[in-house]
């Protein structure tokens, strides 16, 4: 397992950022190095994923001991999961199969690798949006809010190794959860229970491999395994956010779902909300110590752009269920 960072004591602020569209919505996403010495987050823009359908996907991965895994965006331009997609014109099959080449991206399902002294791995929030049908696989805690009308409703649940459902699955395969450095943690190692790519755990010292062929994927102590969500696209969802935890771990849901409005309703570009949002988390007290990366997606209905409204916003501050949302089977 890696070291643990030294932080830097002058946060590197340098903001990487670029904006998008196509005819059913903007983008823009930021990206910021912040306290930690190396930057380890990557994320994933693809406005026109299948051009017939205005397909669109939308990333964001969370690194932990290294950057490679975390740089997804290149494997998901794959031209065979691109043309599975592709092939199915609506409903929950098409999601299905979104799913599994989801999976089919992330290194652990490709078998044992050697990866070296050192195996790195990441968190991951996906979105993809193609006509009224947004659907969001998520593995770790990066994490999808949309406003609708001003109310922000988690579109993913964060994968903590306390969670019941979590814990469960955990000590079935054998392995434990403790709370030691400031969070729970899966045999005193990662404090997250899902994510790609990680190979090995810190146990007693050693490097283990942790891939029991007795289990399926989705058994594993450390799965790789998304849990996929669908919803619908409504005339008041006005716009989506996808951040990593080093977001939401200082600013919660609606928090974050007033700020953005806010700017939207001053002529905001959304590239500067974007890079002035994870200003706002570095500057908290406490601020947020992690590497930072954010993407909002606006959506342009038919009558106009109705990313925001003159409407006071909710002050509702919990995580509210989608009336519209379920759970995809894979």
């Amino acid at each position: 397992m890696a070291q643990p960072q030294r932080p830097l004591q002058v946060p590197d602020i340098t903001k990487s950022t670029h904006s998008g569209g196509n005819t059913v919505l903007a983008y823009a996403s930021s990206a910021m190095q912040g306290y930690r010495s190396t930057m380890e987050d990557a994320h994933a823009t693809i406005e026109n994923l299948d051009a017939p359908t205005n397909t669109s996907f939308f990333g964001v991965y969370d690194g932990h001991g290294g950057s490679a895994v975390a740089r997804m965006d290149e494997m998901l331009r794959n031209q065979a999961a691109s043309k599975e997609l592709t092939e199915y014109g609506s409903g929950n099959e098409y999601w299905r199969t979104a799913g599994r080449s989801w999976l089919r991206c992330a290194p652990c399902v490709q078998g044992p690798v050697y990866c070296g002294p050192l195996a790195e791995g990441c968190t991951a929030c996906v979105v993809l949006i193609r006509n009224t049908q947004i659907v969001v696989g998520n593995a770790g805690d990066a994490r999808c809010v949309i406003s609708r009308n001003g109310q922000a409703i988690a579109l993913s649940n964060d994968h903590k190794p306390n969670f019941p459902e979590e814990t469960q699955r955990i000590v079935a395969a054998g392995g434990s959860v403790s709370f030691s450095r400031g969070s729970h943690r899966v045999n005193n190692g990662i404090a997250v229970s899902r994510a790609i790519g990680i190979a090995y755990m810190f146990v007693g010292g050693d490097l283990s491999y942790k891939n029991n062929k007795k289990l399926r994927p989705e058994q594993q102590l450390l799965t790789c395994s998304p849990e996929i969500r669908a919803d619908q696209l409504t005339d008041d969802t006005e716009f989506l956010v996808i951040a990593c935890d080093g977001v939401w771990d200082v600013l919660a849901n609606q928090a974050v779902v007033d700020f953005v409005r806010l700017h939207l309703n001053n002529g905001v570009e959304l590239s500067v909300i974007c890079e002035s949002l994870l200003q706002e988390a570095i500057t908290r007290d406490p601020p947020s110590t992690d590497n930072m990366s954010v993407i909002l997606v606006r959506f342009l209905h038919p009558e106009g752009n109705r990313g925001a409204r003159a409407a006071t916003s909710s002050t509702s501050t919990g995580t509210v269920p989608s009336r519209h949302s379920k759970s995809i089977s894979l």
